[in-house]
C-alpha cells in the first residue's frame, strides 16, 4: 500500500512538471503569418536567482515547467531586475525556410544573447548589447535585430536579457518588409518630431542672437536636452552620434535625463522670474537641482549604474511636479505668461509621467504610453513658444535688419545669390509677360586662384572689393549686382538689348583691367571675363537665360580671358 502511494505521487508530480511545462510553453508562433505586434503573450520567460544560468542549464529549466508565461504583449521586468532568459517557438509549416526578422524594441540593453535552436542544435547565435561598439550588431539598427531563416518544422528560440536599465523586452516576429516599413514609418515619426523640436530651438537661438534676452537662450538649451535625452533613450546617439563610446552609453540615459530637468528649472527661473518673486523658491529649486546633481555625481564615481537610474528617474518626475507648482504660484501672482506655462508644464508632466511608468512597468508599454513624453514635449514647446512670443515685438527692428543683412554678402556688400532671385523675380516676370529685351551679365575674375596663392586670401578679398566697388558704380538704377559665388558676379539688365548689354560690360571690361589693387610689394592688375545672354523664345526661365551666358563666360576663359562674349542673337 505505502509502495503504491509513493507511485501515486511520483505521477502526480510528473504529471504537474509536464503541466507546468505546456503551461509556460505556448502556441507556437506560426512562420507563415506576420506577427504585426509584440509577441510577448507566446513567451515563457525565467529569472536567474542563483547566478548566472548557461544556455543548457536554461533548456533545462524550461523543459522542466520552471519557466512563467507571458502575461502582456510587452514583456516588462522593471528597474534592475535580475536577468531574464525568454523562450518561444516557431513554427514554419512549409517544405521551405521562411525569412523573419526577430527584433528587440528597447536599445538600452547591457546584454542580448540570442540562440536559435532546430531540431535540438543551437544553428544560430548573438552576443549584442550596450556593453558591445555598436558596429558588432548583426543589422545596424538602433534596436537589437536579427534575420533568421526558419526550418520547416519548430524551432525554439532562446534569449537572456540583462540590464540595469528598466528590462522592458517588446519582441516582433515579421516579414522583412513588414518590419523594414515598421522601422520607416518609425524613423518618420522621430524624423518629425526632432525636426519640430530642431527647428523651434533654432528660432530661440536666433532670437536670443537678436534680442539678448537669456530666456530665449535657456528655453533654446532645455528644448536641446531633450532632444539629446531622447537620442540617448531611443539608441539613436548611439547609432548616429557615439558608436563606439561604450562606456558613455553607459551612462548617457542618466546624465540627461537630470540635465534635461535641470535645463528645464533654470528655464523656469528666469521665465518667471524666481529671483523678483519668489527669491526663497529659486533658493530652493537651486538646492533640489544641486542635491539630485550630487546623488548622481556620487553614483557615477561609485560606478552604480542601478542607484544612478534610481536617481535620474526619481528626479524626472519630481521636476515634472515642481514645474507645475511653479507655474501654479507663478500663475497666483497675477504673472500673465504664467498661464502659458502653466498648461505647458501640466502637458509636459502627463506625458512624462505616461511614459516614467510605462517604462517601470506600472502601466502597458505601447508606442502610445513609451512616446507621451514626446507628444507631452511637443505640446509644451509649442505652448511656451506662445508664452514668449511677446518678446518678438520688442526685436522687430532687430529681425527686419537680420533680414536684411541675410540677402547680403558679407564681404562685398552686393546682394546674394538668394536677393539676387528675390529681386529679379518681379522683374523676369514682366519682361515675359509683356516681351520687353532683357539681358544678363555673368563675370568672373581672371585667375583668381594665382592671386590668392601669390599674395594671400586678405588680397583677394580686397581684390574682391574693389571689383564689386567698380560694378556698383558702373551700373544703372534698376539694374541688379550680385555677387554669384567665388570670384564671380552677375548683373541682370532689364530693358536692356544684347548690344547695349555688351556696351556696358566693355566699359566694365576696361575699368577692371584699369584699377590696381595694392598689396604688401606693389600692386596687383585685375582683369575679367565676361558672358552675355538676351532672352530669347527657348529661354523659358531665369536659369534658362543665366546658363546661356555662362556658357559665353566659357568662351571668353578659352579664347584668352579679358574679353566679352555676347550669345548670338
Amino acid at each position: 500500500m505505502r509502495h503504491a502511494l509513493i507511485s501515486w505521487v511520483c505521477r502526480l508530480a510528473g504529471l504537474l512538471a509536464f503541466l507546468g511545462s505546456a503551461l509556460a510553453a505556448a502556441a507556437p508562433l506560426s512562420a507563415i503569418l506576420d506577427h504585426e505586434s509584440a509577441i510577448g503573450r507566446s513567451t515563457a520567460f525565467l529569472k536567474e536567482q542563483q547566478g548566472r544560468l548557461s544556455l543548457p542549464d536554461a533548456i533545462a529549466a524550461f523543459q522542466a515547467g520552471r519557466f512563467s508565461p507571458g502575461n502582456s504583449p510587452v514583456l516588462n521586468f522593471g528597474i534592475g531586475s535580475k536577468p531574464a532568459w525568454i523562450h518561444f517557438a516557431v513554427d514554419n509549416p512549409t517544405a521551405t525556410p521562411l525569412q523573419k526578422v526577430l527584433s528587440i524594441e528597447t536599445s538600452w540593453l547591457d546584454r542580448v544573447e540570442v540562440y536559435f535552436q532546430y531540431r535540438g542544435r543551437t544553428v544560430a547565435a548573438w552576443r549584442v548589447g550596450d556593453t558591445q561598439p555598436f558596429a558588432q550588431r548583426p543589422v545596424m539598427s538602433r534596436y537589437f535585430v536579427f534575420d533568421h531563416a526558419f526550418e520547416p518544422g519548430i524551432s525554439d528560440v532562446f534569449i537572456r536579457v540583462e540590464t540595469p536599465d528598466p528590462m522592458v523586452v517588446p519582441l516582433y516576429l515579421q516579414n522583412p518588409e513588414t518590419s523594414r516599413l515598421r522601422q520607416m514609418q518609425q524613423e518618420l515619426s522621430y524624423g518629425i518630431v526632432y525636426g519640430f523640436l530642431l527647428a523651434l530651438m533654432a528660432y530661440n537661438a536666433i532670437l536670443f542672437a537678436s534680442l539678448r534676452s537669456s530666456r530665449y537662450l535657456y528655453y533654446a538649451l532645455y528644448l536641446a536636452m531633450f532632444v539629446a535625452m531622447n537620442v540617448a533613450y531611443t539608441g539613436h546617439g548611439f547609432a548616429w552620434f557615439w558608436p563606439d563610446s561604450v562606456r558613455w552609453q553607459q551612462w548617457s540615459n542618466p546624465v540627461l535625463m537630470v540635465l534635461y530637468g535641470v535645463s528645464g528649472l533654470v528655464f523656469a527661473i528666469r521665465f518667471l522670474d524666481l529671483q523678483v518673486y519668489f527669491p526663497r523658491v529659486r533658493k530652493a529649486v537651486i538646492g533640489f537641482c544641486a542635491a539630485f546633481g550630487s546623488l548622481l555625481t556620487a553614483a557615477i564615481l561609485l560606478g552604480n549604474q542601478k542607484v544612478a537610474l534610481l536617481v535620474a528617474f526619481s528626479f524626472a518626475f519630481l521636476f515634472s511636479v515642481v514645474m507645475l507648482l511653479l507655474g501654479v504660484i507663478s500663475v497666483r501672482a497675477g504673472q500673465k505668461p504664467a498661464k502659458y506655462f502653466l498648461i505647458a508644464a501640466l502637458s509636459a508632466m502627463v506625458g512624462a509621467l505616461l511614459t516614467t511608468l510605462s517604462v517601470w512597468g506600472f502601466i502597458p508599454h505601447n508606442s502610445w504610453t513609451f512616446r507621451a513624453v514626446e507628444i507631452g514635449m511637443q505640446l509644451d514647446a509649442t505652448l511656451l513658444a506662445l508664452a514668449l512670443a511677446y518678446q518678438l515685438r520688442m526685436g522687430q527692428e532687430e529681425r527686419i535688419r537680420a533680414e536684411r543683412l541675410a540677402q547680403l554678402d558679407p564681404l562685398t556688400g552686393l546682394n546674394n545669390r538668394r536677393a539676387f532671385y528675390d529681386k529679379t523675380s518681379p522683374l523676369w516676370g514682366h519682361a515675359i509677360r509683356h516681351g520687353h529685351p532683357t539681358s544678363v551679365m555673368l563675370l568672373d575674375i581672371d585667375l583668381f586662384k594665382r592671386i590668392n596663392d601669390t599674395h594671400g586670401h586678405a588680397h583677394g578679398d580686397e581684390v574682391l572689393k574693389a571689383t564689386a566697388a567698380i560694378l556698383r558704380q558702373s551700373i544703372r538704377l534698376g539694374d541688379v549686382l550680385a555677387r554669384w559665388g567665388g570670384e564671380e558676379f552677375i548683373v541682370f539688365l532689364p530693358e536692356t538689348g544684347q548690344a547695349e548689354a555688351a556696351m556696358l560690360a566693355e566699359r566694365l571690361r576696361a575699368a577692371i583691367a584699369g584699377m590696381r589693387v595694392p598689396h604688401e610689394t606693389g600692386a596687383s592688375a585685375v582683369t575679367a571675363s565676361f558672358g552675355i545672354a538676351q532672352k530669347k523664345p527657348a529661354h523659358h526661365t531665369l536659369d534658362d537665360l543665366i546658363a546661356a551666358a555662362d556658357e559665353c563666360l566659357y568662351q571668353s576663359k578659352q579664347q584668352g580671358r579679358n574679353r566679352v562674349t555676347a550669345a548670338l542673337v
